[in-house]
């Protein structure tokens, strides 16, 4: 079984605990359960290069995806557990509004702020293109639109252009590296030439990320070693100018 499906096992198994306990379930019992089945099965969630000690929280945005677009458990719901994924949810609508919207970015930013309740800093953004990226990664959405609700993120919210690029960074890894598990990638020369083509994707952000970042992204996302990836990226290239 391959690691997206280890995930996706995860999930649904915890959607099932939930459902027993429907009357009961707290949000922090949901992400105990999480992190214990993550644990015994001895893999991580889905994220980005860097570990984060609220890993399991954020993967609550998987578990909320797996549950209403993959098992379709919207109508089945009970308030406490739509009070539970509450943040989710508003997640979710955020990520879908910036996408959609045709509105002015100032318009925009104002019913953004609204739903919110807040202006967003970058830890709302980057929660809000995880929606996006969850979805194209689990299969809940075959259109990539992740490109269009980062150019909207920084029309929308300039001041936030280190996270909207840091995000960007993270879009192009993640794609190079499904295109490498896919076989469509094969040598140094075409990871090259689809590192551009995504990042004009993009338009203004240059966001290109090193070899080293795609290496790590393909560890964590697809659990692929090093082997066979040597003509791919420039590992020991990265290496040393990351030391320098």
């Amino acid at each position: 079984m391959d690691l997206k499906r280890k995930r996706l096992k995860i999930l649904v198994d915890v959607w099932g605990k939930i459902l027993e306990e429907s009357e009961t379930i707290t949000r922090e019992k949901v992400i105990e359960y999480l992190k214990k089945e993550y644990e015994e099965n001895g893999i991580e969630p889905f994220r980005g290069a860097a570990k984060p000690p609220d890993i399991y929280e954020k993967d609550m945005i998987s578990l909320y995806l797996v549950g209403i677009y993959g098992l379709g458990l919207k109508e089945e719901l009970n308030q406490r557990i739509i009070d539970i994924f509450k943040p989710e949810e508003t997640y979710d609508k955020a990520s879908i509004m910036l996408i959609e919207s045709r509105d002015p970015p100032e318009s925009l930013r104002s019913k953004i702020v609204s739903m919110l309740g807040k202006e967003p800093d970058s830890a709302l953004l980057s929660k809000i293109f995880r929606v996006e990226i969850l979805k194209h990664y689990y299969g809940f959405k075959e259109a990539n639109e992740m490109p269009k609700l980062l150019r909207s993120m920084l029309n929308t919210f300039p001041e936030e252009i280190d996270t909207v690029k840091r995000l960007g960074k993270f879009y192009i890894a993640y794609m190079i590296s499904i295109a490498i598990s896919k076989g469509e990638i094969n040598d140094w020369a075409t990871k090259e030439a689809m590192k551009q083509a995504f990042s004009i994707e993009l338009g203004d952000l240059k966001a290109i990320p090193d070899d080293e970042y795609i290496l790590k992204i393909t560890k964590v996302i697809y659990g692929r070693e090093n082997r066979g990836l040597e003509k791919i990226l420039s590992i020991k290239k990265a290496r040393r100018h990351s030391r320098q």
